[in-house]
């Protein structure tokens, strides 16, 4: 018979099912019934009912963990610990020039003329710390306007939150309504705005995500590899491994994977396979790489 809870097929003298441990009444049990078969079909049916019903939770479940490992934020951005230091410090010294009042004045100007001096300097201060906010805040793609008046009003306090922030990865839009190809072309022209924005890592994503939509788009892996070309070193994995992508007079592309920046001992693929063994030559430049089992050997200039 069948859990009326789960829909599994479970033993006929079970008192509760071993899968959910729902107790189970009598009428789930099969009555033997030879002239007609009506209960058999019926058992049929609940039980078709229930697998389409694990079926759909099932190809429901597979959509959103294909959702959840779309990841938010990019591992090779660094924190703009620089921002969070300045903030800092003048959080700090604002604090002490309150607490302790270190200027004296003589008279009433020149209170009166300190105090429109140090006014003109706050207010370069809050538009450079503004502008450098929202710099941080495009780099990091997020909402600019809204980062550019916390700057103004809260300068420090908006420099040592921002810095500490991670960067988010752009959306991809994909629209349902539109063929793979079309969806491959838009995602192609965003990775070109990326590549003009010099977003060489939102270039590849792109890129990749426009290649997995049409393994023909041509334009998307032309993208694909200048964006690689153009970033000598990014992080893959953690702050002591590195790949660098070079381009060789024969006109494929290496990839170069190595530990602390160490050339010699580093791993080289082609199109993610182990590279033969023999002599590559870099393009426009002299340098040679000697690989053997997949590892660089010797480099020569």
């Amino acid at each position: 018979m069948f859990c009326k809870s789960c829909g599994n097929k479970i033993d006929d003298d079970s008192q509760f099912c071993s899968y959910c441990g729902t107790k189970q009444s009598q009428t789930n049990k099969p009555t033997l019934v030879n002239n007609e078969g009506l209960v058999q079909e019926e058992a049929k049916t609940v039980n078709v009912n229930l697998s389409f019903g694990r079926q759909t939770n099932s190809k429901s479940n597979q959509e959103t963990n294909k959702t959840n490992t779309e990841p938010k934020y990019d591992p090779t951005y660094l924190k703009e610990t620089d921002a969070t230091t300045i903030g800092v410090i003048i959080l700090v010294s604002s604090l002490l020039l309150i607490i302790f009042q270190p200027f004296k004045f003589d008279d009433i100007d020149s209170y009166n003329q300190f105090r429109a001096i140090s006014s003109i300097g706050a207010l370069v201060l809050r538009i450079f710390i503004t502008v450098w906010v929202v710099n941080i805040a495009k780099r990091q793609n997020r909402e600019t306007f809204g980062w550019g008046l916390f700057a103004f009003f809260l300068p420090s306090i908006a420099l040592i939150i921002i810095g500490q922030q991670k960067k988010i990865f752009a959306k991809f839009e994909i629209d349902n309504s539109l063929s793979n190809e079309e969806n491959s072309k838009i995602l192609t022209e965003k990775a070109q705005a990326f590549l003009n924005d010099k977003k060489f890592n939102e270039c590849i994503r792109f890129t990749e995500k426009a290649i997995e939509f049409d393994s023909n788009n041509k334009k998307a892996s032309d993208l694909l590899v200048k964006a690689r070309l153009q970033i000598p070193v990014n992080e893959i994995s953690n702050k002591h491994t590195q790949v660098v992508y070079r381009e060789t007079k024969d006109k494929q592309i290496l990839k170069i994977v190595s530990k602390n920046y160490q050339t010699i001992g580093a791993s080289v693929f082609i199109n993610e396979a182990i590279a033969p063994d023999g002599e590559y030559y870099y393009l426009n430049d002299n340098r040679k790489l000697i690989v053997k089992d997949g590892k660089i050997e010797q480099m020569t200039n």
